[in-house]
């Protein structure tokens, strides 16, 4: 997923940073080009764990690297802004991994706990500045109303 540019100008400005190559250089501003140009660099960089731990931990590691600071802005640029949530699936194990930029732990849910039947209610885990919250969280799913759309 990216944000603007269009994805065929992100690939474009990231061929041109190819080429000056990434250890010498890395564009390093907040804009999404930039970010994307970073990343790019850093997944072809970084070694390719099979230990589930440290492949999720190199994802995380990537994602912080590449991450809009809280409360960061540019004025000039309204579209620009802070990156909020980080999230991580694991399709093999069925766990989603979570991480929020105003607490300082990670979450995740192993959905082999949730139940996803059709006459299930609708559920949430709450979150704010207040929650305290680390670990497995499936447990913490409270009934909620559904999203009107």
């Amino acid at each position: 997923m990216t944000n603007s540019p269009p994805y065929d100008q992100q690939l474009a400005i990231n061929h041109y940073w190819e080429q000056i190559g990434g250890t010498r250089f890395l564009p390093g501003t907040i804009m999404a080009a930039d970010r994307f140009v970073r990343l790019s660099y850093n997944l072809k960089a970084s070694p390719k764990y099979k230990d589930s731990k440290l492949a999720l931990a190199s994802v995380f590691s990537q994602i912080r690297a590449i991450s809009v600071p809280l409360g960061m802005t540019d004025e000039s640029r309204p579209n620009l802004s802070m990156t909020l949530w980080r999230t991580v699936a694991d399709h093999g194990k069925n766990i989603f991994y979570f991480e929020t930029a105003t607490m300082p732990a990670m979450c995740w849910i192993d959905l082999n706990n949730v139940d996803f039947a059709k006459d299930q209610k609708v559920k949430k885990i709450a979150i704010s500045t207040d929650t305290d919250i680390s670990g497995e969280v499936s447990a913490l799913f409270k009934p909620a109303k559904p999203f009107k759309w």
